[in-house]
């Protein structure tokens, strides 16, 4: 026991070191999602694509690719054969993963895989009691294209935990991994998780709670910290670094919501990941600021690409030290219940020139769409 507790210490300082020396050289983050390959280049082979988005991502000034390893609806972008995964049938079988991640790191750039944390298709078809579940008994499906499993069923947890094991066999260079958008509720109508699992863990632990009160808000969060703790522990035990990326949502005058109100709402806790310790210490948070998000939900002249500042002073001040803050725009157009707010390309410009000079890494949403709108030279903003 003692050997093995000195393992676990010399692991610990090795990536304390890791995640000190990350901050010393601020992040230039693109996100870059291979599902939209196909549409972009769709007479390109494999290993053209990948020089294609490496030069590019280069030339732009980004020294971190957060590549997207598994599509909750089409499976994984390498070949894998773990249980009750699929692989994503063109650019998967073709293992592009693998393709744009030995590209990058050949040209100096690290490679964060990026992977959904409780929401597999292919899963949830083979195990339906594994599902998220409303009150009724029926599955939680707020949209067609989601499949939510129960953070708090142990079998899931169980496979999670396998999952990400195998993954990171696999690419074992890899920077970090991240869970990206781990959320229970997505209309925050407290409608989800009733899992059977669920409920009778919570009983078991809470006896003069009732399902639905605010004991079991609190409850339902805690699987979902739980799901990124058990991912951060597997990172952390393959000698690499763990990240979380989430949407931090904000009131119509401005102000960020509480970390208690997005806990109570949308079933993330922030401040319960933050405080995460030991092997499941979070390295590295993301948090998404989108002005234009709130404009298309609230109108009125208070989200402007310069708001992405201040929410992002308060993010940081939020997380204290807890972890490296890494702050995340997006170029993309929002549609909200006022309007549709289209960021132009001058506007997308403001937003970096906001938030460029904070000392700050920076995570820009995302190569097809900087693609597609030629911002490439805007994006490279980010470095003056």
């Amino acid at each position: 026991m003692k050997i093995l507790a000195s393992l676990l210490t010399a692991l610990l300082v090795g990536l304390s070191a890791l995640s000190a020396s990350a901050q010393n050289v601020s992040m230039r983050g693109l996100r870059v999602d291979p599902a939209y390959f196909s549409r972009l280049y769709p007479n390109l082979t494999i290993e053209a694509i990948a020089r294609r988005v490496v030069s590019q991502a280069q030339h732009a000034g980004a020294n971190t690719l957060f590549l997207y390893a598994y599509s909750p609806l089409h499976g994984s972008f390498y070949r894998t054969t773990y249980p009750f995964t699929e692989v994503e049938e063109h650019l998967g079988e073709d293992n592009v993963f693998l393709e744009v991640y030995n590209t990058a790191r050949a040209q100096g750039l690290k490679v964060v895989a990026v992977i959904p944390v409780n929401d597999f298709k292919k899963l949830w078809e083979e195990h339906p009691d594994w599902r998220s579940k409303m009150r009724n008994g029926l599955d939680y499906k707020p949209f067609a294209r989601t499949h939510h499993l129960s953070a708090w069923h142990p079998a899931y947890r169980a496979w999670f935990k396998g999952y990400v094991h195998d993954l990171l066999q696999k690419f074992p260079d890899l920077h970090a991994i991240e869970a990206v958008e781990p959320t229970v509720d997505c209309f925050w109508t407290a409608e989800p998780d009733y899992n059977p699992a669920a409920n009778a863990e919570f009983k078991r632990r809470y006896p003069q709670a009732l399902l639905g009160d605010g004991t079991w808000l609190k409850f339902r969060a805690q699987g979902l910290t739980d799901l990124v703790a058990i991912m951060s522990k597997v990172a952390h035990e393959h000698g690499i670094l763990s990240a979380v990326v989430h949407t931090w949502p904000a009131h119509a005058n401005g102000r960020l919501m509480s970390s208690e109100q997005i806990r109570d709402q949308v079933g993330f806790d922030f401040d319960s990941v933050l405080n995460l310790q030991g092997l499941e210490k979070i390295d590295i948070i993301v948090g998404e600021f989108l002005w234009q998000q709130w404009a298309g939900e609230y109108g009125g002249a208070v989200f402007t690409p310069e708001w992405t500042r201040r929410a992002s002073l308060d993010f940081v001040r939020f997380v204290a030290g807890r972890s490296l803050p890494i702050l995340h725009v997006e170029i993309s157009p929002w549609y909200g219940q006022d309007s549709m707010v289209q960021p132009t390309l001058q506007e997308f410009q403001r937003t970096l020139w906001a938030i460029r000079d904070l000392g700050y890494g920076i995570d820009v949403y995302d190569h097809s769409q900087i693609e597609d709108r030629r911002a490439w030279s805007v994006l490279a903003d980010w470095n003056h």
